[in-house]
Order: C-alpha cells, then structure tokens, then sequence
C-alpha cells in the first residue's frame, strides 16, 4: 500500500482515471462554449436591430439605457483579458467575442 501511495505522488506519475474524466469533461465544455468573430459579428447586428426596433416603436431611451449596458460589458470584458494578460487587438477582439459571441448558442 505504500508504494500505491508513493507512485501516486509522483510528478511524472499518470492521471487517475477521475482526473481524465474532469479533463475530457473540461475539454467538452470548452468546445460547447466555443465562438468566433463572425458569430460575434451576427450578435452585434442582432443586438443593433433589436436597438433599432425597440427606438421605433418606443423611443430613444431604452436603447440608450440597453447600449450602456453592452458598452459597460464589453469594458469590463476588456478589462478582465486585459488583467490576464491581453494585449493590443487581440485583447479587443477577445473583449468583443465575449460580448457578442453568444450569437453562436442561438
């Protein structure tokens, strides 16, 4: 039982099997939650229709409040790759897909 153990602490020693499970497991959700540019781009337009539609028929406040709101979070998304590390385009692009990517779960 000792040399379970031992073998177990090692650096080099082989994943358990719960850990190749939480690993595939991690593996699939990130590919789930997966988006690109594109699907960000469809997201903006929607939102921007959405916007448009909502100041015809009910005026320019709510899109203006609605607006702030994807404007503060594309901030705060920007900041948080920015603080991870994100630097130039990349990390505007990053903020961008976070704010907009969810275009690709429709």
């Amino acid at each position: 039982m000792e040399k379970d153990v031992e073998r177990e602490h090692k650096v080099d020693a082989a994943p358990n099997v719960y850990e190749r499970v939480l690993a595939e497991d991690r593996r699939v959700i990130r590919e789930a939650l997966r988006t690109s540019r594109g699907w960000a781009h469809f997201g903006l337009v929607l939102v921007a229709l959405a916007l448009g539609t909502v100041a015809y028929f009910e005026g320019p406040k709510w899109p203006l409040i609605i607006g702030g709101v994807c404007a503060v979070w594309f901030t705060l998304a920007l900041a948080v790759v920015r603080s991870r590390g994100g630097r130039g385009w990349k990390a505007i692009e990053r903020g961008y897909i976070a704010t907009f990517g969810w275009a690709a779960w429709l």
